[in-house]
């Protein structure tokens, strides 16, 4: 008998001591390989126009920023690398009085980039601030990247290397739709906040999801066609003095082609679109491809991941269903690539074959404005708008 009790004890000492040395590691134990969707953390808020880019994340080497606007003014609050946040309620970052719309923002170095778009003394704008790892700016105001580009309130992108940040924009958010126009951008070096000259990226779009190498920016975009059908699938890669080039990688075809966003892990890209078809019947799409450094393609081009239909005034308007103001839909966590469809989150390795997937519309409200972001560490964070406050989850890559 005073064995077994003896025995018994040690069981749950080790038990104990086995919970306690998981609760230090800071993340969740999870017993299997997989996408785990960790639990939704909530900051009270109340962002203007949800369904629109009213929020983003970034997360640095160790701790995050989530921004969002509210009442026109730019609020943020920090995160740690769980996702948890340090600070329980929005701060006040900006608030000069006039409307702001439309933030992004993204991990440079230790710091942070956040850029958005202001309406001034009658005229858009596109502003951007410098944030340390506490949300403060660094600048004593935002600085201007485009002083004037007339009456639309674009949607807007913050890219960075180690070299500076390219900020772009095109589309125009304004009154909850979106319309679609020439993508502009302006690189911004790590030693001055502005002064380089604008450069077009493509002659339509809604200015996000540009992806880097560390060496150079990339971005792909559909040349005009008819509806149901693009002309070629072009990639643009653009170098922080300004040059750019151009690969066709796909030739046109029987889908239509709208948004794409694109990521590198290292020796290749990932682009995910937005497509529509007629094949077979209407339908909206989410396709993948990967291509080398060079812009050629690698395995099978557009590859669906994702079909759904679509109502029947899409020929009236396709724009609306291809064009999409999300910050990001496509990250390399370190170990994937992931990929944010309308309703899964899907996992694709570098081989271009799919890895498992998991539903997400019991995680993020449908319709509303999704960020990502990762710390290539297995581990990325989405931020989203609910309500009546701004929600963020961690997504873990267990190998």
């Amino acid at each position: 008998m005073r064995i077994s009790k003896q025995i018994t004890a040690a069981i749950i000492i080790f038990f104990l001591a086995s919970l306690s040395v998981a609760a230090e590691r800071g993340r969740a134990v999870h017993p299997r390989s997989g996408i785990f969707v960790g639990q939704e953390y909530r900051i009270p808020a109340a962002p203007d126009s949800p369904w629109l880019e009213s929020v983003a994340v970034a997360i640095g080497p160790s701790s995050g920023v989530v921004l969002w606007t509210e009442q026109s003014s730019i609020r943020y609050a920090r995160i740690a690398a769980d996702g948890q946040p340090i600070d329980t309620a929005g701060k006040l970052l900006l608030n000069t009085g006039h409307p702001q719309q439309h933030v992004a923002i993204d991990a440079f170095k230790d710091q942070f980039i956040a850029a958005w778009g202001e309406v001034s003394a009658g005229k858009q704008q596109i502003v951007l601030a410098l944030l340390d790892t506490d949300g403060h700016s660094i600048f004593r105001s935002p600085a201007v990247i485009a002083d004037n580009i007339g009456t639309s309130q674009p949607i807007v992108g913050v890219t960075c290397m180690d070299a500076g940040c390219l900020v772009s924009w095109g589309g125009n958010g304004n009154d909850g739709s979106v319309s679609i126009s020439a993508v502009n951008a302006q690189f911004v070096s790590a030693t001055s906040s502005a002064g380089n000259a604008a450069l077009l990226l493509s002659p339509k779009g809604v200015g996000n999801a540009i992806g880097t190498d560390n060496l150079k920016f990339a971005t792909t975009y559909a040349e005009a066609g008819v509806y149901g059908q693009s002309g070629s699938l072009v990639a643009k890669f653009i170098s922080p003095n300004g040059t750019t080039s151009e690969v066709d990688v796909m030739p046109s075809g029987d889908i239509e082609i709208g948004s794409t966003w694109m990521a590198w892990d290292g020796s290749e890209w990932f682009v995910l679109m937005v497509d529509l078809t007629t094949t077979g019947g209407l339908a909206r799409e989410f396709r993948f491809m990967r291509l080398d450094a060079a812009g050629r393609v690698l395995g099978n081009a557009a590859t669906v991941l994702e079909s759904g239909s679509v109502p029947p005034l899409c020929p009236w308007s396709p724009d609306v269903f291809l064009y999409d103001p999300q910050n990001r839909r496509a990250v390399w966590d370190g170990r994937n690539f992931l990929a944010f469809t309308q309703h899964t989150l899907t996992r694709v390795g570098s081989d271009g074959r799919t890895a498992g997937s998991v539903a997400t519309d019991d995680f993020f409200p449908r319709g509303y404005a999704l960020s990502v972001s990762s710390a290539k560490n297995g581990r990325t964070l989405a931020a989203y708008s609910r309500d009546t406050a701004v929600a963020i989850r961690a997504i873990d890559d267990v190998p």
